[in-house]
């Protein structure tokens, strides 16, 4: 049986089929966003963060994600980018691929959501109140920090599918699983720390 597709996956499958093009660039991703603009945006940059992956996936995405927060902030309605940035090649694989494997989870997710309501904490109001834990959420995918990107990433999603759905209820959830991916990174930091300190202890 076929999982229903709400607002985010239809809009996710119309994104990805828009990834065929070898010379695709990142500013090209972020046109398909269209009007849909900040929500869909965050959701796409956010997705790869979920997904152990080679390389500075996470330090790119958050950095992605990081100004995305910043124009949040200003009151902007869609994302813009630095011509620079807009001009570098998309991940396109990475993106299809992950998209391809988070559309079963978030058809799942869907069905729990409930378009309009609580809908005051998904207006553009709210989503400049909002915007510091989504930087925060952001620095923390950025840092190369073992197991540290999987919190944030869906604390980022559930904001993410609420401002999509216009689900307030799912952004506040969002937001206090935002509060609990800081507590983790905050745990892995230190046991990193103590972990360092002892290994110097031990071996001096």
């Amino acid at each position: 049986m076929m999982l229903p597709r709400g607002p985010a996956s239809r809009r996710l499958l119309e994104v990805t089929s828009r990834l065929k093009s070898p010379d695709l660039s990142i500013g090209d991703v972020v046109d398909a966003f269209g009007t849909e603009g900040l929500g869909l945006a965050l959701l796409v940059l956010t997705l790869p963060s979920l997904i152990p992956s080679p390389g500075p996936v996470g330090m790119v995405f958050g950095s992605l994600v990081a100004v995305l927060a910043f124009q949040i902030m200003i009151g902007s309605e869609r994302l813009w980018l630095p011509t620079r940035l807009r001009a570098r090649a998309a991940p396109r694989d990475t993106i299809r691929k992950t998209v391809a494997g988070a559309l079963p989870w978030i058809g799942r997710a869907e069905t729990v959501l409930r378009e309009n309501r609580l809908a005051g904490f998904t207006g553009r109001h709210a989503r400049i109140a909002f915007a510091l834990p989504i930087l925060l959420m952001a620095i923390t995918i950025a840092l190369p920090i073992p197991l540290g990107n999987f919190a944030p990433g869906v604390a980022l999603l559930l904001i993410a599918l609420g401002f999509i759905a216009h689900d307030g209820l799912a952004v506040l959830v969002g937001l206090i699983a935002a509060v609990v991916a800081l507590a983790w990174t905050m745990a892995l930091v230190l046991f990193g720390a103590s972990a360092v300190a002892w290994l110097s202890s031990f071996f001096g």
